[in-house]
């Protein structure tokens, strides 16, 4: 006995093409909101509460609606951080009582990445290994430009917020609790919390 569609499989609309193209370039390339069905039709049961678009483009637009809220980031960025922030650890607990925001939590993870980054590319040259990845000249030399840019905004981050740098990447990298690092820098838990929130949202200055 065949297995019976899911609702959800049955009832969802075919796409052309040229509709797809047509969602495409209004929903991803100019932004258009997602188009909104008649109350009288919605009612009488002749059009969905929201109306679906074509895979791939539904998931965007949907995506942009849950964050269309936050002022600055982006939907992805937004999404990211709010995965992150599900997840135990000392910045996500501030962001669970509010003390940071998931645009300062996205800019903890960069700073995360290049920390990290940096690190691990100093491992790598002092060994003397081969430089990593396998995607020609280009890809290489694409790389190297985006970690020398990485390297550069963590340089000048790190000298903007001295002498604090090394208590916020014991929070940002070690994910050392805030009190914890207050108590060790022998600071109010008021100004290590002060502290790092300025450090997180000096990173894109």
């Amino acid at each position: 006995m065949p297995k019976p569609l899911m609702p959800s499989a049955a009832l969802a609309p075919a796409f052309t093409a040229d509709e797809r193209e047509r969602q495409r370039v209004a929903h991803l390339v100019m932004g258009a909101p997602r188009p909104k069905a008649g109350a009288n039709r919605v009612r009488k049961g002749k059009a969905p509460a929201v109306i679906p678009l074509a895979p791939g483009i539904e998931e965007r637009v949907a995506l942009r609606e849950r964050w269309s809220r936050k002022a600055q980031g982006t939907p992805e960025t937004h999404e990211h951080a709010a995965a992150e922030a599900s997840r135990e650890g000392a910045l996500a607990r501030l962001v669970q009582t509010g003390a940071i925001d998931l645009h300062q939590l996205a800019a903890a993870q960069e700073i995360q990445e290049a920390h990290r980054s940096i690190v691990a590319d100093v491992s790598v040259r002092t060994a003397k290994l081969e430089p990593r990845g396998s995607g020609g000249p280009d890809a290489a030399a694409a790389e190297r430009i985006s970690a020398v840019i990485r390297e550069r905004a963590y340089t000048r981050w790190r000298e903007a917020m001295h002498p604090h740098a090394p208590m916020l990447l014991a929070i940002i990298v070690d994910d050392l609790g805030v009190t914890a690092a207050a108590r060790r820098w022998r600071m109010s838990n008021r100004r290590a919390r002060t502290i790092l929130v300025t450090g997180l949202q000096r990173w894109h200055r």
